[in-house]
């Protein structure tokens, strides 16, 4: 297996891909000690999904760096790119009531249910010719399916939740949140536009920062507001 590669620089789309992979990492597991000391749900689901992106984007990075993919990793992109999404807006259902929450948990749920399993049993190994458009595009529909709903639909909900969050709370992290969104699903067409695949990490990185400050904010504007009532 080899790669082909399209435009830009590899070295910088080297560095903008280890740089998601290292931040994603390091944020989930920060989130997940913020959850261990007081635990919130929603810190949770934005903790599993920025690990979820940090797994994602570790198969492309593993690409660049050893000239292939193997099966696994090929299954693992499509599930951690396909349920991340999914996560962070169960998150952001979690800020604005418990019960949409827990609803939000069960779709995703299921829809990763389907998506791994779809993945495992008809993506079939990992392509022999790798492109830069290559994890971007689905192998089949089964697997496209669930990715299109938790991608377009989770992010609709991180960005409606977080404005009407913020319309009922008035709490700037939520205007973090929903500014990352919006970020996050730029990257690929910024890479798009600008012929460059290191826009599309750097994107993905500002996005997932913003997110992260967002919920990070949250814990303390909440305690604040706590403490005034």
């Amino acid at each position: 297996m080899f790669i082909q590669k399209k435009g830009g620089s590899p070295v910088a789309a080297l560095v903008a891909n280890s740089l998601l992979v290292v931040l994603s990492l390091v944020m989930g597991i920060r989130l997940l000690r913020q959850y261990a000391v007081r635990a919130r749900s929603h810190t949770l689901w934005y903790a599993i999904g920025l690990l979820l992106t940090a797994a994602a984007a570790f198969p492309e990075l593993y690409i660049k760096l050893a000239g292939g993919l193997t099966t696994p990793l090929w299954w693992l992109y499509w599930v951690a790119a396909s349920s991340l999404v999914g996560c962070l807006a169960a998150g952001t259902a979690y800020l604005i009531s418990p019960a949409w929450g827990k609803v939000a948990v069960l779709v995703v749920c299921l829809l990763t249910v389907w998506l791994a399993t779809a993945t495992v049993m008809t993506a079939g190994p990992g392509p022999a010719i790798i492109t830069d458009t290559t994890l971007s595009k689905a192998p089949n529909g089964v697997i496209k399916a669930p990715f299109l709903i938790q991608n377009i639909a989770g992010a609709l909900l991180i960005l409606g939740g977080a404005l009407w969050s913020y319309y009922r709370t008035r709490g700037i992290y939520c205007l973090f949140i929903a500014l990352g969104t919006i970020v996050f699903s730029a990257g690929g067409a910024a890479a798009g536009i600008l012929k460059f695949p290191g826009v599309f990490y750097l994107t993905q990185t500002a996005g997932i920062i913003l997110l992260y400050l967002g919920v990070m904010r949250s814990g303390t504007q909440r305690r604040t507001a706590a403490a005034a009532g």
